[in-house]
């Protein structure tokens, strides 16, 4: 569904939005976050080698303000997508879904199985979001 999102958005709907929350940037953020989960810990995360930390971040915790960076191509996007796809199956054959801390900084001592749970529902959450935009912008979606 993230997928379908991101392939063959229109550029005006992927430009769209305000800053820091355009959407191309939402698409992003939760294709990051989604890969990064999918690691034993953020330290082991073997980030997309076009990835930019400033990317990920939506939303300004403490004032200092979050920078405009150029925006990731449709195409870009869905390149990660596909690479996660690829490596989801294998990803999750080498967690180990018992341990009690999921090896997030900022999810500390939360469960590995709940952070997948949590994953899942990251990504509903943001689905759901670019779905509205998309139909606010007159779009179909399935």
């Amino acid at each position: 569904m993230l997928a379908e999102c991101v392939d063959g958005c229109p550029p005006a709907l992927w430009l769209s939005g305000t800053h820091p929350r355009p959407y191309w940037k939402i698409a992003y953020h939760v294709t990051a976050y989604t890969h990064c989960f999918l690691f034993p810990s953020f330290d082991l995360w073997e980030k997309w080698p076009h990835h930019r930390r400033e990317a990920t971040w939506t939303f300004d915790e403490d004032g200092i303000g979050i920078p405009e960076i150029e925006p990731y191509t449709p195409e870009q996007v869905m390149d990660y997508i596909r690479l996660i796809q690829g490596q989801v199956d294998e990803r999750i054959d080498v967690l180990n879904l018992e341990e009690d801390d999921c090896g997030i900084p900022w999810y500390k001592g939360l469960a590995r199985a709940e952070l997948l749970i949590l994953n899942a529902r990251h990504i509903s959450e943001h689905v759901g979001q670019l779905h509205e935009l998309q139909i606010a912008a007159g779009l179909d979606v399935d």
